[in-house]
């Protein structure tokens, strides 16, 4: 271990941030220990998921769909961005005047749950039969009217959280309703619509805006609710490139230490001047800081190879035949990491 400390990287490394609230722990202790042995590159996670396809960037934390979008990207080390429940900054916001559709949505959850409790016991573990059967069993709910389902307006920032969204929406009003609501990524549907959208926040900005919506419901916590596992919205990632011992050890070390200290001492962390909400109430972040985790485990794993899975039972055209080869890895690498008797 220290051996690996006296092996510096020649050059500073070449580091995509995503500049949200829920790195910033990890921010501050990665520039606490390595200073100006990295340069962050900022931009939204999109923009990030860009620049490591681009190879502009060496390691970043990206949205966990790409795994499936992107074969040229690999899982660097097991940390990421996750949540087991609530996270607070990924939701779907509702006004007034939609508040009954919250009331569905409860209804079809319960329905769903029972779906995958099912669909758990019958797949052996694997997630592809488990996908599967979740939508072919979905399709089968008693059939909701079309006006029943509010248009869904996403955000271009996030792929992941836009495809959990989309997903959700499907599985909650059926695939016609998705087709005509949702499924289109110009907002053309939600124009020609006279009713207001639920709208999906992520980041920073779900954290102002929280008060400003009737209701949300929390992407984090509809998925717990579902399938019992953790949801990783991001996952450090490189272009096919090994990363150093050094820099594992680094990452590992920020990693843990943030994820403790953010706990115990979130006061540490907590921007100065106060952020506030649209309301001008400081935002809770030592609430929000204990429902992220940075350290992934084999729970975390195994929800991370079942969205993949739902990813590509959704979209099948979209994902790389691949992925049905790395979702299977990924799994075995989930099993592996369970502690041995």
């Amino acid at each position: 271990m220290v051996q690996h400390f006296k092996i510096k990287p020649s050059l500073p490394l070449a580091l995509g941030w995503i500049p949200y609230w829920n790195l910033l722990p990890l921010r501050h202790e990665l520039e606490r220990l390595v200073g100006p042995e990295v340069e962050f590159h900022r931009g939204h996670p999109a923009i990030v998921n860009r620049w490591l396809s681009e190879g502009k960037v060496a390691l970043a934390p990206c949205s966990s769909v790409c795994l499936v979008k992107n074969s040229q990207l690999e899982i660097a080390f097991p940390l990421g961005i996750a949540s087991s429940g609530s996270v607070g900054s990924v939701y779907l916001g509702f006004h007034h005047e939609e508040t009954g559709v919250v009331d569905v949505i409860k209804q079809r959850q319960a329905m769903l749950r029972e779906i995958f409790r099912q669909g758990t016991a019958r797949s052996g573990g694997d997630v592809r039969r488990l996908a599967s059967f979740v939508f072919k069993m979905a399709a089968t709910l008693p059939p909701l009217p079309l006006d029943v389902a509010p248009p869904l307006t996403v955000t271009p920032a996030s792929a992941s959280s836009t495809h959990l969204a989309r997903i959700l929406y499907r599985l909650w009003f059926g695939e016609a309703a998705y087709e005509m609501r949702a499924s289109s990524s110009s907002g053309l549907n939600t124009a020609l619509s006279l009713r207001r959208p639920m709208e999906l926040l992520i980041g920073d900005e779900a954290l102002i805006r929280r008060a400003s919506f009737r209701t949300v419901v929390d992407l984090g916590e509809a998925w717990r609710e579902l399938t019992d596992l953790p949801f990783v919205f991001a996952v450090w990632q490189t272009s096919r490139q090994t990363m150093s011992p050094y820099w594992r050890e680094r990452l590992f070390e920020a990693a843990e230490l943030a994820q403790a200290r953010m706990r115990v001492e979130p006061c540490h962390y907590v921007p100065d001047p106060m952020s506030v909400d649209v309301n001008g109430h400081p935002i809770d972040f030592a609430t929000y800081w204990r429902g992220i985790q940075y350290r992934l485990g084999p729970q975390h794993f195994k929800g991370l190879a079942l969205f993949l899975a739902l990813t590509r039972c959704h979209q099948p055209d979209t994902v790389d035949d691949q992925a049905v080869v790395n979702i299977m890895r990924w799994e075995s690498f989930a099993e592996s990491m369970q502690p041995r008797a």
